[in-house]
């Protein structure tokens, strides 16, 4: 009989953040290394987005773990055959990538503008790790649904470039930045990206077949037909495509967001 890991709210939660951290870092370094000056807030803001995710993300990983001596095993006894080892370690690592960016963000130097571009093209490998590693964690072990889910990681990933865009539209819009440059460019990467995500995920249902069940027809379906797929996916892309002036230009922002935890939660839950 094979055991049900016992995960909740919090996996779900170090699942969504890490995606967004990834996306956050990958969009920062579009724009920092082949924007220009507008985009200064992008890259600035997604940097530092990404940090402060990855923060939060080693933080529920130690509460998930019970206690941080078990975090600190992990890093400190690399197993490379254990996946929960690996992810702590990617975790690390890339937190000391977006460390070193969001600091270098902070200064106007060209030199160090230069040096930051680099290290962030070394980054982005391992921001796209950790976003698509806990999908790929999943579909690697033997339980029914996420063992058939190949594309996890690919699904994860692709919603991970979303959520990140969506997230520093969204900060942008706080700020006020609204009607610069930078929160356009965000925004039509953004769209390009919810249609990336819409077709790994049809895909992804395609491969699954018959082991689809416990997403489309189960008790998660309502959720993630109408949360994710309704939701999450194809009215932020119709609202951003049709520029409905009468809706605030941040709400596909928050809905793509909304969407993106959800794909999370009817993923994890399907085992709880």
């Amino acid at each position: 009989m094979l055991r049900t890991p016992d995960w909740h709210m919090l996996i779900v939660w170090y699942f969504f953040l890490g995606g967004i951290a990834g996306g956050a870092y990958f969009t920062a370094a579009v724009a920092d290394n082949f924007g220009n000056f507008r985009d200064r807030a992008v890259v600035r803001i997604g940097y530092i987005l990404a940090l402060l995710m990855i923060g939060v993300c080693g933080i529920l990983l130690i509460l998930d773990l019970g206690t941080p001596s078990r975090f600190l095993n992990m890093i400190m006894h690399f197993k490379f055959w254990d996946p929960m080892s690996i992810g702590a370690w990617m975790l690390g690592v890339f937190g000391l990538f977006a460390l070193v960016s969001s600091v270098l963000s902070l200064s106007a130097d060209e030199g160090r503008a230069a040096l930051r571009r680099k290290v962030s093209l070394v980054g982005t490998i391992f921001g796209f790790f950790l976003a698509s590693y806990t999908g790929v964690l999943l579909s690697a072990t033997a339980l029914p649904f996420w063992s058939d889910a190949r594309l996890m990681g690919a699904l994860f990933l692709a919603s991970g470039a979303s959520t990140g865009m969506a997230a520093i539209s969204l900060l942008l819009y706080l700020s006020g930045d609204a009607a610069g440059e930078g929160f356009k460019k965000v925004k039509r990467a953004d769209r390009f990206a919810i249609l990336f995500e819409m077709a790994v995920l049809v895909l992804f249902l395609v491969l699954l077949g018959s082991a689809a069940a416990p997403l489309v027809s189960g008790s998660m379906a309502p959720l993630f037909w109408g949360g994710l797929v309704v939701v999450g996916l194809v009215v932020p892309l119709l609202l951003d495509v049709l520029g409905a002036r009468w809706v605030p230009a941040v709400i596909p922002a928050v809905l793509v967001l909304v969407g993106g935890f959800i794909l999370r939660y009817v993923v994890v839950m399907t085992h709880a």
